[in-house]
């Protein structure tokens, strides 16, 4: 009997033995998770180019926005001026530094500006006289909300300096008559000479006339309303710039009133 028992407990085992092993050789744990890692691996570098190279492309070009900025041949600040770019001109980044980019210009040359000349916001050279059209606020920046760092009377004769393209084109840099230079909207300048038109209607433009009747220079004041206004000796012996001054100052406290036929005529009032 106990030879018999040996051979059915040997064979039993067997069975148990070769069941137990069965799931370990058909489902490897293995074999899943290494087929989902393959698949995240490939594909999250792919998204991430395809997100990251518009903004790469964006930042790599600068617009100057001061008039004669400094481009040197080195990072050292005291390094040779190779270039003097005006407002607008268009710049391709090739480094960065902290506080200065390596650029290239429209012809070629490569050096190196400092971060606060230039500004991501496209901007274009322009020139020509305008004038504003009411009291304007001059601001430090290209944003209408930044520093104010002048106010311009109304009929200011400015030159243009650049303007801002792409989608926002109603900013303009001007200088002012003092040398004064900052951003003002596009749609406070006008082509119109207010003050060269009424000077013309009142005087025939000539700063120098005294008829004897009372009234004298370009705007015709009486010595009293041009010593109000902060006017020196009479009209006549100041120059045109200091008479237009003083009738900017009359018209901001007293309207158009002051030349009652002539700015009729114009339009004024």
């Amino acid at each position: 009997m106990p030879r018999l028992r040996t051979p059915r407990l040997a064979a039993a085992l067997a069975t148990v033995t070769a069941a137990a092993l069965v799931p370990l050789s058909v489902a490897p744990a293995s074999a899943a998770p290494a087929t989902h890692a393959s698949t995240t691996t490939a594909a999250t570098p792919a998204t991430a180019r395809t997100a990251t190279l518009p903004a790469a492309s964006r930042s790599a070009v600068r617009w100057v926005k001061k008039d004669r900025a400094r481009v040197v041949a080195k990072r050292d600040r005291d390094s040779r001026v190779i270039a003097r770019p005006s407002d607008g001109v268009r710049l391709v980044v090739v480094d960065r530094a902290n506080h200065q980019l390596k650029v290239r210009l429209p012809g070629g040359k490569v050096g190196w500006i400092r971060k606060a000349v230039v500004t991501t916001t496209p901007l274009a050279n322009v020139g020509g006289t305008r004038y504003t059209d009411g009291k304007v606020t001059v601001t430090k920046r290209v944003n209408g909300a930044s520093r104010s760092v002048a106010r311009a009377a109304l009929g200011t004769e400015v030159k243009r300096v650049a303007r801002t393209t792409g989608r926002e084109t109603n900013r303009v840099k001007v200088e002012l008559p003092n040398g004064k230079t900052g951003w003002v909207s596009a749609k406070k300048l006008t082509r119109r000479d207010v003050w060269g038109q009424l000077a013309n209607c009142e005087s025939g433009g000539r700063p120098g006339i005294s008829t004897g009747n009372g009234y004298y220079g370009m705007y015709q004041f009486t010595a009293s309303t041009w010593r109000a206004v902060g006017g020196r000796s009479l009209p006549h012996r100041n120059s045109a710039a200091e008479q237009t001054k003083r009738a900017q100052i009359l018209q901001d406290r007293a309207g158009w009133g002051q030349w009652p036929h002539c700015t009729r005529k114009l339009g004024l009032r």
